[in-house]
C-alpha cells in the first residue's frame, strides 16, 4: 500500500516537474510576444504624438508584465531625472542590468539593448528603419524561441515522465 502510494507521488512529481519546464518555456515566448507588442506601441505613440520617450516609457506604455514595466518606468524616471547619458544609454544600460531578470538568452537581449536606438534618434525616418530591422530580428528571434519551443516541450516531458517510471521501478 505504501510503496503504491510513494509510487503515484513520484509519478505525479514527474508529470507536474515536465507541466512546470513547459509553462516556463511558454511563459519565455510570451514575454518575446509582449517585448515585440511594447516596440510596436511605443513607436506608433511616439511618432503620432511627438511625446518625449521618457513620457511615455513613464506614463502611457503599459505591458502586462510587471518586470517589464518596473524597466520601463525606471528608463523613463532616468531619463527624466537628466543626470545620465543619452537616452539610448540608459535604455542599454538598463536592459543590460535587468536582462537576467527578464530571462532573456543573450541573443534575445542584443536585440532588446540595440531597440532603443530605434526610439532616440534624430530623425523620424530613421527611427522607423531601425524599429523595422529590429522588429526582423525579434520575429526571427520568437520563431527560433518557438521551435525550441516544441522540441524542448517533447524532450522535457518524456524524460521526465520516463525519469519518475525509472525512479518508481527501482523503488518498487
Amino acid at each position: 500500500m505504501l510503496k503504491a502510494a510513494g509510487s503515484l507521488l513520484v509519478v505525479t512529481a514527474s508529470v507536474g516537474m515536465a507541466f512546470c519546464l513547459c509553462q516556463e518555456l511558454t511563459a519565455h515566448l510570451r514575454l518575446l510576444y509582449v517585448i515585440r507588442r511594447m516596440f510596436v506601441d511605443l513607436s506608433y505613440a511616439a511618432f503620432q504624438s511627438m511625446q518625449p520617450v521618457e513620457i511615455l516609457l513613464g506614463c502611457f506604455i503599459r505591458t502586462g508584465d510587471e518586470r517589464l514595466d518596473a524597466v520601463c518606468k525606471e528608463i523613463a524616471d532616468r531619463l527624466m531625472e537628466k543626470e545620465q547619458g543619452r537616452g539610448e544609454e540608459v535604455w542599454q544600460e538598463m536592459f543590460a542590468a535587468h536582462g537576467k531578470e527578464l530571462g532573456l538568452s543573450a541573443d534575445e537581449q542584443e536585440i532588446v539593448e540595440t531597440a532603443g536606438s530605434a526610439f532616440f534618434g534624430k530623425s523620424t525616418e530613421e527611427n522607423k528603419r531601425r524599429l523595422n530591422i529590429q522588429l526582423e530580428r525579434l520575429d526571427h528571434a520568437i520563431d527560433t524561441a518557438r521551435g525550441e519551443k516544441r522540441e524542448k516541450q517533447r524532450v522535457y516531458g518524456a524524460v521526465s515522465v520516463l525519469g519518475g517510471l525509472m525512479l518508481v521501478i527501482l523503488l518498487v
